[in-house]
């Protein structure tokens, strides 16, 4: 190290104490670099936003509210029949296969029934499936097209006569085909 005409110590001849000056160059590179992180950011966050989780739990929550006495009104008169639904669902190449046994309240299989399943995506309704389930004197059953693992609702509506006798809601996980 040595010292100069100006008293600045220097090494090898560069001053150490002068900074590098800032120019107009230099400012713009900085601000657009710190605009081109934040608009990264910003397409980054939307993006995410509005790929995954809407939010939206019902289509028209004041209809639904209106429905519920209907609701109740139709969830008494499924279980003044007594009947019992019995259902297993498994993951195939080809689909998810579902078998669905109804009995009544004595343990006798109900014939003639209408029934349909349905796997509704928490999430995603373009990503909703249904099949209907049909039966040869016994269970009920039917492949819904393939799905993607995970949690979905599985809803199984039964109708005798054209009227809707039986609903039932479940929470399921399907997991990899074959698996």
């Amino acid at each position: 190290m040595s010292i100069n005409v100006n008293g600045a110590a220097s090494r090898r001849g560069r001053v150490l104490d002068q900074a590098k000056p800032l120019t107009g160059r230099t400012v713009i590179v900085a601000l657009g670099l710190f605009f081109g992180v934040m608009f990264a950011a910003d397409g980054a966050l939307i993006y995410t936003a509005l790929s995954t989780l809407h939010g939206e739990e019902l289509e028209n929550p004041y209809d639904a509210s209106q429905a519920y006495n209907q609701k109740l009104a139709d969830s008494r008169a499924q279980d003044a029949l007594g009947w019992v639904a019995n259902v297993t669902t498994r993951q195939e190449g080809e689909g998810v296969h579902v078998v669905a046994d109804f009995r009544d309240r004595d343990g006798a299989v109900l014939p003639g029934l209408q029934v349909t399943a349905r796997f509704v995506h928490p999430f995603d309704k373009n990503a909703d499936r249904e099949a209907a389930l049909v039966s040869d004197g016994g269970a009920y059953e039917g492949a819904a097209p393939p799905l993607h693992e995970g949690k979905w609702t599985l809803v199984i509506e039964a109708s005798q006569g054209g009227v809707r006798k039986f609903t039932s809601e479940n929470k399921i996980t399907l997991g990899a085909a074959g698996g």
